[in-house]
């Protein structure tokens, strides 16, 4: 397809009203979102020339024709559909006006590739369906990833390289990021710079909204813990663990009760280990035991923080205190949460700043013991060694999780959760094949297995291979673009592939079982 058939095709036309057509509710409800559709927008454009070398002409008149019917500029709006293709001058000077948009959209030449493939859109509209009950998302959803399409056939063709900037615009458009409301997030998601306002899903620190200090009333409290208590229960599996919470939940709740009514309370540590395979939910239960104590009054932020070894030791003497001051600073009021914490002690009898680390954190448990619960996790085994080589460590912890995997129906439950999260479906063909698959990774799973992360994993795999079946289709339904097929789904997976797995993919899905 040459310039001119572009310019005057059907089809072009048509999926580009289209998509206005679509966002017409969006641009109706707040102005703002004029400006961080064609942001997203701008940053599927440099997704999608880069994954050809550059952007061309073709694709920039795709973003600019869009561009002029947001705006509602007239004149740029006759130049794309009558003088582009007859106007040698007229194209180069919007060829050259179009990419400086895209720059100034983007946050400039100085981007990061990670800042810059942020979808900031589908968070606030996802938080705007939540607050208000409206059903935005998944029509936003598919006419953004549309106007994807329309890029790269651009040129009439879809190379490789083209197909898989497609998969990767569609993973980032089902990334979730904390939005507090939509009115706020879309006034941090429209300032400048544009690409760094919201925070990154898998970034190690505390959740702004939970973290705030004012005090509750007793309602938004009570509030609070209902619905922490709310997503305990949603959990898939987790028995064991669920009736443990619910146990110290009720457990705290008398002491109030006792403490409000001037009877003497019982001594009681909140500091925890859970001790378990990884993937299997001690983070997410992590951040609901800080709500839980939020509502029961014990923390009055409740925000979670987490960290690892990385996180409390430095590399020189003296520094490795001032790390762990300054993380506990951080987390006070709340939860430090510290992964694989059996790390901070050393495997010789060497010099190691592990110590040193465990040694500031024991005394900041003490000093602040109304104001902190430090809850460590890992493996189990290690995790008993660890609390055993230490008697302040074994005074301090002595409430054990123990977590295990989840068994092939759990993995398969916790995919059709986390797929109807991004609005996917399953085929009952799919769901065979799928679980048939889920149950040979069980099977020959050793310690390492990483249980909800393995199925993260394999929907994003599946995400990308329909995306990969999808992109060479004309047109799309709600239903193409949200159903998975038997053969969306892969026909092995290996678990030792996961850590490359989640470098390709760069950003990991939002909510995690």
């Amino acid at each position: 397809m040459d310039f001119q058939q572009l310019v005057n095709s059907r089809t072009v036309k048509q999926e580009t009203n289209q998509l206005y057509q679509s966002l017409q509710p969006l641009l109706a409800i707040d102005a703002k979102f004029a400006e961080l559709i064609l942001i997203d927008l701008a940053k599927i454009m440099r997704i999608c020339g880069r994954s050809s070398g550059e952007i061309d002409a073709n694709e920039l008149l795709a973003y600019l024709m869009i561009y002029a019917l947001i705006k509602q500029d007239a004149e740029l709006l006759n130049v794309v559909t009558n003088r582009w293709e007859f106007s040698e001058p007229d194209r180069i000077k919007y060829q050259k006006l179009t990419l400086q948009i895209l720059l100034d959209l983007t946050g400039g030449k100085e981007t990061t590739p990670e800042q810059m493939e942020h979808f900031l859109l589908p968070s606030v509209v996802r938080q705007l369906d939540q607050e208000r009950g409206t059903a935005y998302l998944q029509e936003t959803v598919n006419a953004i990833y549309k106007f994807a399409q329309v890029v790269v056939k651009a040129d009439g063709t879809i190379s490789l390289p083209e197909m898989d900037a497609l998969s990767r615009v569609w993973q980032l458009l089902h990334v979730y990021y904390p939005v507090e409301n939509f009115q706020t997030g879309l006034a941090q998601a429209t300032a400048k710079p544009a690409t760094a306002n919201l925070a990154d899903p898998a970034a190690p620190t505390p959740d702004v909204a939970a973290a705030d200090a004012t005090p509750k009333t007793e309602a938004e409290l009570a509030q609070i813990l209902e619905q922490a208590l709310a997503e305990l229960n949603d959990l898939v599996g987790m028995e064991t663990i669920k009736e443990e919470v619910r146990t110290l939940a009720n457990f705290l709740k008398v002491q109030k009760i006792r403490a409000e009514r001037g009877l003497a309370k019982t001594s009681v540590s909140l500091h925890s280990v859970f001790a378990g395979p990884p993937g299997t939910g001690k983070t997410t239960v992590a951040r609901l035991l800080s709500r839980i104590f939020q509502g029961l009054g014990f923390l009055v932020k409740g925000h979670l923080v987490e960290t690892d070894r990385a996180g409390m030791v430095a590399g020189y003497v003296g520094q490795t205190a001032k790390k762990v001051d300054d993380l506990v600073n951080t987390a006070l009021d709340g939860v430090l949460f510290i992964d694989e914490a059996y790390a901070l002690v050393p495997r010789d009898t060497g010099r190691d700043f592990g110590q040193e680390a465990i040694d500031a954190l024991l005394k900041r448990m003490e000093d602040n013991r109304d104001r902190l619960v430090v809850i460590v996790a890992g493996y189990t085994d290690e995790m008993i060694a660890f609390i055993g080589s230490n008697p302040g460590l074994e005074s301090r912890f002595n409430r054990y999780f123990y977590f295990n995997d989840y068994t092939p129906e759990e993995l398969l439950a916790i995919f059709e959760k986390m797929a109807e999260k991004s609005h996917f479906q399953l085929t009952e063909a799919a769901r065979a094949k799928l679980y048939k698959l889920l149950e040979d990774l069980y099977v020959k799973r050793d310690r390492t297995f990483g249980n909800a992360r393995v199925v993260r994993n394999l929907l994003e795999k599946s995400i990308e291979r329909q995306a990969n079946r999808l992109a060479v289709l004309a047109s799309l339904t709600d239903e193409d673009l949200t159903t998975l097929l038997p053969e969306d789904i892969p026909h092995q997976f290996s678990n030792d592939r996961l850590d490359a797995a989640r470098r390709t993919v760069g950003v990991e899905m939002a909510s995690e079982p």
